[in-house]
């Protein structure tokens, strides 16, 4: 019973010693919670960084300059109302009228009279004008009342300025003058004519406090200071009363304010800053030409009132951060907790699937290497029994290969020989790809080999005929039972006349004749091993041939490859469109958009086969 009872103590022991919280937790917990800490502090002076800069770069990029093309355009939107009211004066056929008759009509006289009213009113301009070029004298509708003066264009500059710009050739002139107290007054003169001959200038006046207002009611931000300033830098316009009449350079930096004189091109607005060391404050500043005027538009705002937004945002971020890492830390000590104490057995048990995948790996990579090795190998095997480019180029001078399959190896082969009596071309598509297609190409080159050596090789249609008869009485099983498998293949023989026998098994000839490239149809019938029910034979086709004309051999897997919006083959009449294109091309820049075409029509579809393409011009 003791000996019982010494076995359970100790068995209990050994189990709490495996689940115990061992000395090593509270410094895991701890160092993790540190970590903790720094990556949230990174990240929270991380996020600070981007969110000030990204900030900024809006404001500048979007807040400024749409808060100062809303400034603009309420002056300029003024400017154009009263630029239309003052040539729709120009062009009342009534004003015309009374103009051309010495301003002597009553009825004219109170209709003009009227109308000024309805526009000192109304249009709560404070001031409108007529002046006959004639008798020179001007008409104002000012205080109720409709008055007329004779005018001294010689010793009155105002007036003889309003006169100035009639040999511009402008339908209408802004001015930007200071009135006798001293107060910004936009005037706009617009051309009478009857017939090309100037009758006289009309036109209204805005005070500057009129538009100013409107500014201040629009904004509604009494920290941005709004300046229209002139030519000779000067404050004529302002929301503010201090800032009239004073220079632009009391309150900016020179380099600033050059920047402003001479931007006279630019229809856009452009942004600076600079630090104002009395004030210890950062303004940002913008500025454009305002429209039909030599004046300019400039909005001052201080740099703290882009941020205000900003130091809210860190606030919110900062109490976010707390929160997240005061919960973080709780969930992290809490999960630590439940995981250190049986990390022994949950390491026990990590090296021994350790040992099981490293094992495994090894043996997938041995394998994978053996494997890739034989593709590789049997790679050179298949490059070695192709004819070489160098051995191509000495029996012609203009011709091109593509030689892609689908993997390492393919199903496609291409044979080239030269005779004395002319050369001999083969392009072949066997079935399938791969280390089965390449198997089976190989085989068919041995084949070929053995005819032209030994039965025929200035005959394609023997030749061909020949190779089916030794492909079925080699694949054949027996009489009943066939292999499903077979070859396409189109053979050229180019005599040393300038003609070319042609014979194909289901495998066409592209022919460009100087013309145009037409397909010439092989054989409609595969070499296969399917038993006959009657003796087929292939037969040639004679071809004429001239200097410049060229020929092309395109296995199927080309114009069969699935693409396009409509996922649909790219098809024989794409590809006697693209060669007839390309025929004129040097064979290299041929070779290169062939291929561009065809990855560009696949897209992402997946290659469906090998493709070999041998192009030549005679």
């Amino acid at each position: 019973m003791f000996f019982h009872k010494d076995k359970e103590n100790k068995e209990n022991k050994e189990k709490e010693k495996l689940l115990v919280f061992d000395h090593h937790s509270n410094t895991v917990i701890i160092i993790g919670c540190i970590l903790l800490a720094v990556a949230l502090l990174i990240a929270y002076i991380t996020s600070a960084m981007i969110i000030n800069e990204t900030t900024f770069y809006e404001s500048k990029r979007h807040k400024f300059p749409i808060q100062a093309k809303n400034t603009g355009s309420i002056v300029e939107k003024n400017i154009d109302e009263a630029a239309d009211v003052s040539l729709m004066m120009a062009h009342d056929p009534l004003i015309i009228h009374w103009l051309t008759t010495g301003e002597h009509d009553d009825f004219a006289d109170s209709y003009i009279s009227q109308r000024m009213d309805h526009l000192t009113k109304y249009m709560k301009y404070d001031d409108v004008f007529l002046i006959s070029a004639q008798t020179l004298r001007s008409w104002d509708y000012h205080d109720g009342s409709f008055k007329s003066q004779r005018i001294d264009i010689a010793k009155h500059p105002t007036d003889r300025q309003m006169f100035s710009f009639l040999q511009q050739d402008r339908d209408y002139v802004v001015n930007i003058e200071n009135n006798d107290n001293k107060t910004a007054v936009i005037q706009i003169n617009a051309v009478i004519k009857e017939d090309n001959t100037i009758l006289g200038v009309t036109g209204v006046k805005i005070s500057a406090a009129q538009i100013m207002q409107k500014l201040i009611d629009a904004d509604g931000n009494e920290t941005c200071d709004v300046w229209l300033i002139n030519n000779k830098g000067d404050i004529c316009f302002s929301t503010n009363t201090e800032y009239l009449n004073h220079s632009l350079q009391q309150y900016l930096p020179e380099s600033i304010v050059t920047d402003i004189k001479q931007d006279t091109a630019s229809k856009n607005f452009e942004v600076s800053k600079y630090n104002n060391d009395t004030r210890s404050q950062t303004y940002d500043i913008v500025y454009k030409p305002l429209k039909n005027t030599n004046w300019k538009l400039v909005v001052r705002v201080p740099r703290s009132t882009s941020i205000e937004s900003l130091m809210n945002i860190k606030r919110i971020i900062t109490i976010s951060y707390i929160f997240i890492f005061i919960c973080t830390s709780l969930l992290f000590y809490l999960i630590t907790h439940q995981i250190v104490n049986p990390r022994k057995r949950a390491m026990q048990l990590n090296r021994r699937l350790e040992n099981v995948i490293t094992d495994r790996t090894q043996k997938l990579q041995e394998k994978n290497i053996k494997l890739q090795d034989g593709m590789e190998y049997a790679q050179l095997i298949q490059q070695a029994v192709l004819p070489s480019s160098n051995e191509i180029a000495r029996y012609l001078k203009n011709f091109f290969v593509i030689f892609e399959p689908k993997e390492s190896v393919g199903g496609d082969f291409y044979w080239l020989r030269n005779y004395d009596d002319g050369m001999l071309l083969a392009v072949g598509d066997c079935t399938g790809h791969g280390v089965s297609g390449a198997l089976m190409a190989t085989a068919v080159n041995a084949m070929f080999n053995h005819i032209t050596e030994n039965i025929c090789h200035d005959d394609p249609a023997i030749i061909l005929n020949e190779l089916a008869r030794a492909f079925r009485q080699s694949f054949s099983s027996d009489n009943d039972k066939f292999i499903s498998t077979g070859f396409e293949i189109a053979i050229l023989f180019l005599t040393k006349k300038q003609h070319v026998l042609f014979a194909g098994a289901d495998m066409p000839l592209y022919y460009y004749n100087g013309v145009q490239v037409s397909e010439i149809k092989g054989d409609k019938m595969a070499v296969d091993c399917k038993p006959i029910k009657t003796k087929k034979l292939f037969s040639n086709q004679v071809i004429m041939c001239h200097p410049g004309n060229a020929f092309y051999i395109i296995t199927d897997g080309y114009h069969e490859q699935p693409g396009g919006k409509q996922h649909l083959p790219y098809g024989k009449q794409r590809l006697l469109a693209l060669l007839g294109e390309l025929v004129k091309m040097p064979v290299d820049m041929q070779k290169k958009q062939i291929m561009d075409t065809f990855h560009e029509y696949m897209g992402n579809e997946r290659r469906r086969d090998d493709i070999t393409v041998f192009g030549f011009k005679i």
